[in-house]
């Protein structure tokens, strides 16, 4: 986002920022959105859900300081170096000051769909945009195989970011021998021709259209690495799914779904014959989670309007508005130790200090005068 709003700047145009995934404290701060460190789990850190302990709200708190401290201490700067290397221009502002410049942000979550948080106007949720209300025909032999699953289909797909090499040969052998003890039918993206001792009820594919094959009545389960794009997907078509993730993300998205009672983490270093085995059939014997899945599909479906009609209404919204400014809360233009009230609340503590400290003086001196006037009328009595 720092080198799409060098080049907005250069070139006068209003800047629209996507967010690949769902929003997070960084981009809630540019935005001039409220921070929800105590309810709202880092996306990046930890696969904490939105009900954490104390343990894990220090974390989470923990977390988000050394994020802020990185962003403005090393990657800020670093920004900055690059633009006064390649845009030797004294006049252009500093990066910090064109991410002010951010017209709207889309976001890949949906509203009724994650956490529930607070927007700014200027935060766009467009998770879905992706999919077309068009399903791709599926290839003919793919449609013929998962037709014919009387049993219902098993499609695993760990996306394109985690290539077939990534998983250790064990764990792929795992899986074929538990393919081996289900009735289901399993369509497997996976970049290989050929894996030994593959089963008669598994076909092997390098690409299918994955919305397609969700949405079919007859996919009872999706094998998923948890990413983002497939989870949309999967909500929309209603399918529960075993997720195995691996980076960034995924570990969040996997415990989202466990908290909707959609889905069952597999930890990549634990998968074995029997766990594998056990979640899938977790999930395939207990209608609650395709219950569940069906029920998120009806509210992922029920929206006023789609998810690119939204990207395109929004888009157009900003070049009709001249890059929208009133969307943006003044949050965005106040000093950090403003949007924390800092200044409000050193002043509110130095005015009770100053009182504490007054009232303690005069409570001293009148404590001497009182003392002074008793050890004067004792001295007098004596006498």
């Amino acid at each position: 986002q720092e080198s799409l709003s060098v080049l907005s700047h250069k070139f006068n145009a209003p800047i629209i920022n996507f967010q690949g995934f769902v929003t997070w404290s960084l981009l809630d701060w540019i935005a001039g959105n409220s921070l929800s460190i105590s309810h709202i789990p880092e996306v990046l850190s930890f696969p904490f859900t939105n009900r954490m302990s104390f343990k894990e709200r220090l974390q989470n708190f923990v977390s988000t300081v050394l994020t802020f401290l990185y962003y403005h201490f090393e990657h800020l700067p670093n920004q900055q170096r690059l633009v006064e290397q390649y845009y030797k221009n004294p006049s252009m502002p500093h990066v910090s000051e064109m991410l002010k410049e951010i017209s709207i942000t889309l976001i890949n979550s949906q509203k009724t769909l994650e956490y529930p948080r607070p927007y700014t106007p200027n935060m766009i949720p467009i998770g879905g945009a992706h999919m077309s209300t068009h399903m791709t025909p599926l290839p003919q032999n793919i449609k013929t195989f998962i037709d014919n699953a009387k049993q219902g289909v098993i499609f695993f797909s760990l996306g394109t970011f985690v290539p077939a090499h990534v998983m250790p040969s064990e764990y792929i052998q795992a899986f074929v021998n538990v393919f081996k003890r289900l009735p289901q039918k399993i369509l497997w993206k996976i970049e290989l021709d050929n894996i030994p001792g593959l089963p008669e009820n598994v076909m092997l594919t390098k690409w299918v259209p994955q919305p397609t094959v969700l949405d079919h009545p007859n996919c009872v389960l999706f094998l998923t690495h948890g990413g983002l794009f497939s989870q949309h997907e999967a909500f929309y078509a209603g399918v529960p799914v075993v997720g195995i993730p691996f980076f960034s993300e995924q570990r969040y998205n996997m415990k989202f779904y466990e908290s909707l009672g959609v889905g069952i983490q597999l930890e990549l270093n634990k998968i074995t014959e029997e766990t594998a085995y056990e979640a899938i059939t977790t999930i395939i014997n207990n209608p609650r989670y395709k219950e569940n899945a069906r029920r998120v599909s009806r509210i992922v479906r029920d929206q006023p309007m789609s998810p690119a009609d939204t990207v395109v209404y929004w888009v157009e919204y900003v070049l009709r508005h001249a890059g929208a400014p009133h969307l943006k809360p003044t949050s965005v233009y106040l000093k950090w130790y403003k949007v924390l009230l800092l200044d409000v609340i050193i002043t509110l503590l130095a005015i009770m200090l100053l009182i504490f400290f007054f009232s303690y003086f005069i409570i001293r001196k009148v404590s001497s005068l009182c003392f002074s006037n008793t050890r004067h009328v004792s001295t007098t009595k004596k006498r």
